[in-house]
């Protein structure tokens, strides 16, 4: 990895760009099948958690080709920017499905309540947590600050002290695997985590095509 904070800082907020805001918060085990108890049917109101206490998963360096393991300080979320619940990362008017309320820090995870619009298409979103067909969802962050913490033999430690959660957004899988929705303790079934090499060919196929679109312009 680069050796400064600055260059970490800028290179996730570039690959967030392509891959947490655009695709996703990349996957690794999904985890939970979700307290469905908690969901309120008649107001379509579901109650999530966005960081859950063990989120920490493996990440990629594109530039050098490196494994590094990145968390999220939940104490370091900034909330105030998060308004709105998309059914899939591309944000748009028509894959808007939700407003995000009750935003908070509780029992050390970030969590929030999403209420479903009264549309055909958001119900449809919500109907599909209700039926467990869907369990996670996935955040889209602003890197501020991170720190740093380097030891021989082993992947980088990047903790991420300070950031704005900018998008929350439905998902098959979640990178952490505790990001679902709100549930009893010790429900969370650990599967097996997407492979590096599946994840940086999204990234390469996301750059790719910013590139193109750039050209278009």
């Amino acid at each position: 990895m680069p050796r400064t904070k600055e260059e970490i800082i800028a290179r996730m907020n570039e690959v967030g760009y392509i891959n947490r805001f655009c695709g996703n918060k990349c996957t690794r085990a999904s985890g939970a099948k979700g307290d469905v108890s908690q969901i309120d049917v008649q107001n379509r109101t579901i109650p999530f958690i966005l960081i859950s206490k063990d989120n920490a998963g493996e990440r990629y360096d594109w530039w050098t080709d490196e494994i590094y393991i990145e968390e999220l300080d939940v104490n370091g979320a900034r909330l105030d920017e998060l308004y709105t619940f998309f059914k899939d990362h591309n944000k748009s008017v028509d894959t808007a499905a939700g407003r995000v309320e009750n935003k908070r820090i509780e029992d050390g995870e970030v969590k929030a309540d999403v209420t479903f619009g009264s549309d055909k298409d958001s119900y449809l979103v919500f109907q599909k947590y209700n039926d467990r067909i869907l369990t996670d969802v996935s955040i889209g962050y602003i890197v501020h600050d991170v720190t740093i913490t380097e030891k021989k033999g082993e992947p980088t430690h990047v903790l991420v002290t300070d950031f704005t959660i900018v998008e929350l957004s439905a998902v098959w899988k979640g990178f952490d695997k505790g990001a679902t929705i709100g549930r009893s303790a010790g429900t969370v079934q650990p599967q097996e985590a997407e492979t590096p090499s599946l994840r940086n060919t999204e990234i390469l196929r996301r750059r790719l095509n910013l590139k193109q679109r750039e050209i278009t312009c």
